[in-house]
């Protein structure tokens, strides 16, 4: 397979997916905590022999909930990461621009050197 360099559109295509990914994330969690408050708020408006089952759910989804917390602040450093990425993508791609851009101008003045040489060298 032939090596291409990297197209920057396709790391800015996945850095916007993974934005509204987590924007999506940060949605769910705030419906998550106003859900999660009602439950709790149900179970303690319940009879005793329900509220301590209610409780014990309220507490599992808790847990769900801090561990939802823990993968999206996990997507956010990844996304962090990405971007550091991808500035480092664009920096290393100019700097391969501009060195292309210098070897012609010094192939271009070698090849224009030569000549004159060869042109001061001609009998006449």
């Amino acid at each position: 397979m032939v090596h291409r360099p990297a197209d920057s559109r396709l790391l800015s295509n996945l850095l916007q997916q993974e934005k509204e990914y987590s924007k999506q994330l940060s949605q769910l969690l705030e419906c998550s905590n106003a859900s999660l408050a009602s439950f709790t708020a149900y179970a303690a408006a319940s009879p005793p022999p329900g509220s301590h089952v209610i409780m014990s759910v309220a507490g599992s989804l808790a847990g769900i909930d801090e561990a939802l917390k823990r993968y999206s602040q996990g997507v956010d450093e990844w996304r962090e990461t990405m971007r550091s990425l991808k500035d480092a993508e664009e920096a290393v791609g100019g700097i391969m621009r501009d060195r292309e851009i210098l070897c012609v101008v010094f192939s271009l003045f070698f090849l224009f050197s030569l000549s004159y040489i060869f042109r001061s060298e001609l009998p006449g």
